[in-house]
């Protein structure tokens, strides 16, 4: 079984004082506060189904969208939200935006899981349950996903606070600083990265799992929050002959290169064929998809992309139709047709011809109020079965997120160079590898302001690009350079949720809320 398809676990807490199994026998109640991990943890699979309810912390509609993707990007202003969550023009995010508290409390039930993982496993090779190998895999990946869920709590809200022991004070510590976060997980990471097969050495039923790569590349991100930019090129060389820019840029994001050479970690999801993807039906999946195809497509539209980033790429840059089109564009990749939706059909008919187009100049698809620019993104608009609720209602999509890419991983050593005094250094990566795959010429001048454009020409509608902006140190020149917005002081961070506050007298709230 790949990883997609494993069954998952409650963490050990709940599976202490829960019966386990689907018979009916459940109706006859058992006395269970007394079962310990002695009694659960008794074989291999016992353990791998303990680390993959880690993994199953990212199946949450709200985890993966409003949580992760908003924030990458309506906060660098690329992209819009249509609806109810439009605070983010204006760099107002309420303190009780439910999505924020979802991604606080999901990450830290990952945390938690991993937590618990981490001696069980110890005890289980302690006992000869698991051998060696198996238990540093799972071990590692349990500090991987550990690491990884603080590198994303830290860059969305600064210090939060660190819990890094099986039993805890119920999340009552007050916040550590971001560089105390970020420093636990550099050390998560160096810790994964020495027990962690690299991607080649896992069987392929264990494809998507954490490998030594993605720690290095983590591991790498972190020291450059923490200004360790010689630590950060040495983290990130490690991943030189493991990894590969996809050749045609298109490739990065498409539902049949899934898991490509490029990808160093991706959130791994999976709709059953034939299976509901309609509403009430998103286990295994996520909203991505139709969240941000044109009204005129899906009947949602609920993202649109900004024209500015539209027409900042230069003439003949690939990366630009696979990653956002307007009107008269047709859809790059091969595996979608507009002209094959069933909204499209019903309303875009003429003498038997379908339009096949993202619009027209002369009509761009704005929506039914025409409030929306007319553009839409495309890097998640590749599931080919996703029609949102229009035909069969297929909402939710089995592909998988790109977390971290080589491309990233590139870009964000070229900046470090850039900070190390090494500019010859990065702009040869940029130039030669960057801009080389999107089909663009060398370019010079200032360096970080040509780094800014790369970012944001590579990593635009991903996960991680106004993370990179702020790591950078160059948010707010950013915005106001490219959109002329202001960003008001520390509204470049979110608010922590009012929730956690009210639960937790000792944590602050961030400036500026």
């Amino acid at each position: 079984m790949k990883l997609k398809n494993y069954i998952t676990v409650l963490s050990l807490g709940a599976a202490l004082m829960l019966p386990l199994g689907c018979s009916k026998d459940f109706l006859n109640q058992k006395d269970t506060s007394n079962i310990s991990q002695d009694v659960l943890f008794t074989k291999p699979d016992d353990g791998i189904r303990l680390v993959n309810a880690i993994y199953d912390t990212f199946d949450n509609v709200d985890f993966m969208l409003k949580s992760l993707w908003y924030q990458a990007n309506f906060l660098s202003q690329d992209f819009k939200n249509y609806g109810s969550d439009t605070f983010f023009e204006r760099y107002e995010v309420p303190t009780s935006f439910d999505p924020l508290n979802t991604f606080w409390v999901r990450c830290y039930q990952g945390i938690a899981r991993a937590n618990s993982a981490i001696p069980i496993v110890a005890q289980m090779k302690a006992k000869g349950i698991i051998d060696d190998k198996l238990a540093n895999q799972l071990t590692g990946q349990a500090y991987f996903l550990r690491g990884l869920f603080y590198y994303y709590l830290a860059s969305n809200f600064g210090g939060v606070p660190l819990e890094l022991q099986t039993v805890t004070d119920a999340g009552r510590h007050p916040r550590n600083t971001q560089d105390e976060v970020f420093a636990s997980v550099v050390a998560d990471m160096k810790t994964a990265a020495s027990l962690l097969p690299s991607k080649e050495e896992y069987n392929a039923d264990d494809l998507g799992r954490a490998t030594k790569g993605a720690a290095y590349a983590y591991e790498g991100a972190a020291q450059m929050w923490l200004k360790k930019y010689s630590d950060a090129v040495a983290s990130f060389n490690q991943l030189d002959g493991k990894y590969q820019l996809m050749p045609n840029y298109i490739d990065v994001h498409e539902f049949s290169h899934q898991n490509n050479a490029e990808s160093v970690f991706e959130v791994q999801f999976i709709v059953a064929s034939g299976a509901d993807q309609s509403w009430g039906h998103s286990n295994d999946s996520h909203w991505l998809s139709s969240f941000g195809m044109p009204e005129e497509v899906s009947n949602f539209g609920y993202a649109y992309a900004d024209k500015k980033l539209y027409d900042s790429f230069e003439d003949g840059d690939t990366r630009k139709l696979a990653t956002v089109i307007g009107p008269g564009d047709v859809h790059p990749s091969p595996a979608i047709k507009i002209s094959m939706y069933p909204k499209i059909i019903a309303n875009y008919t003429v003498n038997g011809v379908t339009m096949n187009t993202c619009g027209t100049v002369a009509n761009p698809w704005k929506g039914a109020d025409g409030l929306r620019s007319g553009y839409y993104g495309t890097k998640f608009w590749r599931d080919p079965s996703i029609t949102g609720s229009t035909g069969p209602s297929n909402i939710f999509s089995g592909q998988n997120v790109i977390m971290m890419r080589y491309g990233e991983v590139l870009l964000s050593k070229a900046e470090a160079l850039i900070k190390s005094g090494n500019q010859a250094a990065a702009m040869d990566i940029i130039n030669n590898q960057i801009r080389k795959r999107a089909g663009l010429g060398a370019k010079t001048g200032d360096a970080t302001q040509i780094l800014l454009t790369e970012y944001r020409h590579e990593l635009a509608g991903e996960m991680s690009l106004w993370f990179d902006l702020r790591r950078s140190g160059e948010q707010f020149n950013y915005v106001k350079n490219t959109y002329g917005i202001t960003i008001p002081n520390g509204k470049d961070l979110m608010p922590i949720p009012q929730t956690v506050i009210a639960n937790n007298s000792t944590i602050t709230q961030n400036p500026g809320y």
